[in-house]
């Protein structure tokens, strides 16, 4: 039997999704294949009926590009202010990233996601800046031409010969709500062109005879079609899963592509996120660490390429190897990939397969996709002088082939001339244990000249007669480049294990010393010392404080104290998670580069990295980032035992309090009860002493009583006894229970004629609408009205208690329902249990209950119950 039902995985992750959006600010696109489509007017289209119906839009930023058309519908919408910069003595205007985050709107406009910041910025790219807005949970409408998302650079550059810079990660676009297409025929485009509606004068001259042709624009249009269409594709199938209604699509397709130090990977990368982007399947970037060491060029084109799988939403795999087709393949035998991307070779081996070949070769049931990659941008390549250890060691292979020399000729007239070239041999073989490729080729070069000059006859000739004198010249340079070769990856290995081995020493030491040392702030400093020993430079820490900020005073065992502005670096690489300062993408200007001790769940500190050795190679990052995640696993476990302890102090205390509060609760419920059937036997008329007892034992009574209600809360002991209640009843038995508070008083009373019976506790749902009501006289003065309505919401009953006082203090809404909790200003008496116990009773009857400050003036609670109810022609029927 075919079961059919959703992959619990794959839902889970999609719930997952789901819940990180509700959390984050929704994203608007509107896509377009080339500027003069109408983006930016689609966009303020959407944004005025965003405000006819009554959102707060804001413009951040929208260029108009001086359109008419465009410029009206800017008409009534607010308009931030741009920040200004100054840069090389010239005055740039720029989105304010600040002013927006102070002002949430509920929509936020800001146009050419792409663009890149002025220097000076906090981040380079604008989208950079909306996904801090969406992070902070600010809904962002934006525009982008196709050419400007990162996989399809290289195909708008095959189409139209041009390179584009600027470019936004396909990332981004996953996390959009809503992408929207705004297509413009090729014809009416070349026609708004002609009318001066995209560009003006000779800018658009220029734009015609060379990006706006008809053949590039048919090619950007089908672009912009095809990839709105891979996104509603990967939509429905979200739609499908979610609806368990549909088959699902039975595929296990995954991408696997190679990251090598390589111009050519990062085409490669974008190639594979757009075939991975078709069928919807996931995809990993695999590089494959070797013995020999990488040029600095050569890292950071590896460092390009791993960060742009990354930013494309693609899975990094680190692997070790010195054959790498057969470390791909691994990999992909592991992670069950359907398909690996590899590029096609131009160069041609005779005696060596190329990595295609082997990885084909080698592939079995897995695909093999060859592609066509293009060149990418070079670093600039940075010359090495060689080591004074490598002249060392060419001037040692001569002075070792000068020794053999002198040694053969001395043993010459008593061995011939073929014990010295056994001799020479010797020599290299003993001399390829030691040096490298190049001094043992040199010593093998010289040593077949001076065997053939000196020893082979005729001797002080070049010339050689003998076939196997022959052979044994070739032998010298076969035995030098084989051991050589041998010789060289030995130490190669040797020193990568070597490097690995002290990294990883390093990384224990780090978590020995802050994890295991009897001293906290011993222990880190130790660990910080460790990590500057490593990376060549000073670090600080910035540890998280009680109300999860930032706090500004380092660490004891900082190296140094950052000032206000490295501050404002490192708390938004806190808040944001993510790598901020000096060689990073976002404010580069920073003295030190600042990581975020980030955990799966909470974020510990920031720890800062200043160093007068330059950019961190890509062993280092590696490096750094495994030290960074190890003190923030070390700092959370501190901080969770830390959080158990005191959960258990409070638990213990809690429980003497409870213990306290029952105990005095029934040693007083006796007397205050004989003290009532007392005064009910006497009497209270005429006796103004009787009258006074009677009012304090009422209050009394009624302190005792929400004392016993409050420690059945806590213990967990309140079981509603559910039935059919009348909502009028209800009301009466609360306002009864009241007593005499309400005298003088104006109290009105609205419920429906409509409104059915419903089903639940009478006593505690009377009782905590006591509470409410009681509540409202105690903090309003004598004579102040009080409004209570019932009103049904579809499935809810809601019972809503109005006061005309002063109302709620701002920030007091939800501290008001803390036990013994006493707002600024209470009247004396009272134990501030009331609205407590009636949100533990609605809680129990699965409802609630909110505070606000009504806009007309005084306090609103509102008890929102969630009860099953029944009709009226039912009961009549009944």
């Amino acid at each position: 039997m075919t079961d059919n039902r959703p992959d619990p995985d794959l839902l889970l992750a999609q719930v997952q999704r789901e819940e990180g959006r509700r959390r984050a600010g929704r994203l608007f696109i509107f896509l377009g294949m080339c500027p003069g489509v109408g983006k930016t007017y689609a966009m303020l289209q959407a944004a005025r009926q965003r405000r006819n119906e009554g959102l707060r839009v804001l413009a951040g930023v929208v260029e108009t590009h001086g359109r008419a058309e465009t410029i009206a519908l800017l008409e009534g919408v607010d308009i931030l202010p741009r920040k200004k910069l100054e840069h090389s003595g010239h005055l740039l205007e720029e989105f304010d990233l600040d002013a927006a985050l102070a002002r949430r709107p509920d929509f936020l406009l800001v146009d050419e996601l792409a663009h890149t910041n002025a220097p000076g910025s906090r981040h380079a790219k604008r989208y950079q800046d909306v996904l801090e807005l969406l992070d902070a949970g600010i809904d962002v409408c934006t525009t982008l031409n196709v050419q400007h998302i990162e996989s399809q650079v290289d195909v708008v550059r095959q189409v139209t010969g041009v390179a584009v810079q600027e470019t936004v990660p396909d990332s981004i676009l996953d996390r959009a709500h809503e992408i929207q297409l705004v297509d413009l025929s090729v014809e009416k485009l070349l026609q708004r062109m002609s009318e001066g509606k995209v560009y003006l004068g000779e800018r658009a001259d220029a734009a015609a005879e060379g990006f706006f042709r008809e053949g590039n624009l048919t090619a950007l249009r089908e672009l912009a079609l095809r990839f709105t269409a891979e996104k509603v594709d990967r939509d429905l199938e979200d739609f499908r899963r979610a609806r368990r209604d549909a088959t699902p699509w039975k595929t296990n397709a995954r991408l696997l592509v190679g990251v090598a130090p390589s111009p050519y990977s990062e085409s490669l990368v974008r190639w594979t996120r757009r075939a991975a982007a078709r069928v919807g399947c996931p995809w990993i970037g695999v590089w494959v660490e070797s013995s020999r060491p990488l040029r600095p060029d050569q890292e950071e084109l590896l460092s390009r390429g791993l960060t742009l799988v990354r930013n494309l939403g693609g899975e990094v795999v680190h692997v070790t190897g010195d054959d790498v087709a057969k470390a791909l393949l691994d990999v992909a035998r592991e992670r069950n990939v359907s398909q690996i991307v590899v590029g096609k070779s131009e160069r041609k081996r005779i005696f060596r397969s190329t990595l295609t070949d082997r990885v084909i070769s080698g592939s079995g049931d897995i695909d093999v996709c060859v592609v066509r990659p293009l060149a990418g941008k070079r670093p600039k390549s940075v010359e090495e002088k060689a080591p004074a250890s490598r002249w060392h060691d060419y001037g040692s292979a001569l002075l070792l082939t000068a020794g053999v020399t002198l040694l053969s000729l001395l043993v010459l007239p008593y061995s011939g001339y073929t014990v010295p070239s056994f001799l020479y041999l010797l020599a290299i073989v003993l001399g390829s244990m030691r040096w490298d490729r190049g001094p043992t080729l040199m010593m093998a070069a010289v040593s077949a000249v001076g065997w053939n000059y000196l020893f082979i006859p005729p001797r002080f000739t070049l010339h050689v007669e003998q076939p196997e004198d022959m052979a044994m010249l070739a032998m010298f340079f076969v035995v030098a480049l084989s051991m050589g070769q041998l010789t060289a990856r030995l130490k190669m290995r040797e020193r990568a294990e070597r490097e690995r081995q002290r990294h990883t020493d390093a990384l224990l030491r780090v978590t020995q010393q802050a994890a295991l040392h009897p001293e906290a702030d011993k222990g880190l400093e130790a660990a910080l010392r460790i990590i500057e020993s490593i990376l060549g430079g000073q670090v600080t820490l910035l540890l998280r404080q009680d109300d999860h900020s930032l706090g500004r005073n380092p660490h004891p065992a900082s190296a140094f104290a950052p000032e206000e502005s490295e501050f404002a670096v490192a708390a938004w690489a806190f808040a944001n998670h993510q790598a901020a300062g000096r060689f990073t993408d976002t404010l580069p200007s920073a003295v030190a580069t600042w990581f975020p001790l980030q955990t799966a769940t909470s974020t510990m500190g920031a720890l800062g990295l200043k160093r007068d050795s330059g950019r961190l190679t890509f062993t280092e990052r590696q490096a750094a980032q495994a030290f960074v995640l190890q003190l923030a696993l070390v700092l959370e476990k501190e901080h969770f035992i830390q959080a158990v302890q005191h959960a258990e102090r409070l638990e213990e205390g809690e429980k003497l309090r409870r213990a306290l509060l029952d105990s005095v609760s029934h040693e007083l419920k006796t007397p205050i009860a004989v003290i009532r059937a007392a005064l009910d036997a006497h009497g209270t008329a005429g006796n103004p002493y009787l009258s006074e007892i009677d009012t304090a034992s009422r209050r009394l009574q009624r302190i005792v009583e929400g004392l016993l209600q409050m420690t059945r809360l806590e213990s967990s002991v309140i079981e509603p006894r559910m039935e059919w209640c009348d909502v009028h009843e209800i009301v009466g038995s609360a306002l009864e229970t009241t007593g005499e508070i309400f005298r003088g008083r104006t109290f009105t009373e609205q419920i429906g004629a409509d409104m059915p019976l419903v089903k639940t506790d009478h006593a505690l749902l009377e009782q905590a609408l006591a509470n409410v009501l009681h509540n409202a006289a105690v903090h309003t003065p004598e004579g102040t009205p009080v409004e209570l309505a019932v009103a049904r919401r579809g499935k809810h009953i809601e019972f809503t208690v109005r006061d005309h006082g002063k109302g709620i203090a701002a920030g007091e809404e939800g501290r008001i329902f803390g036990k013994f909790y006493r707002s600024p200003g209470a009247p004396a008496g009272g134990t501030g249990l009331g609205l407590s116990i009636t949100k533990g009773f609605l809680r129990a009857l699965g409802g609630e209950i909110v505070a606000r400050n009504h806009p007309a003036g005084g306090a609103e609670f509102t008890l929102r119950l969630h009860a099953e109810t029944m009709e009226p022609a039912a009961v009549t029927e009944a």
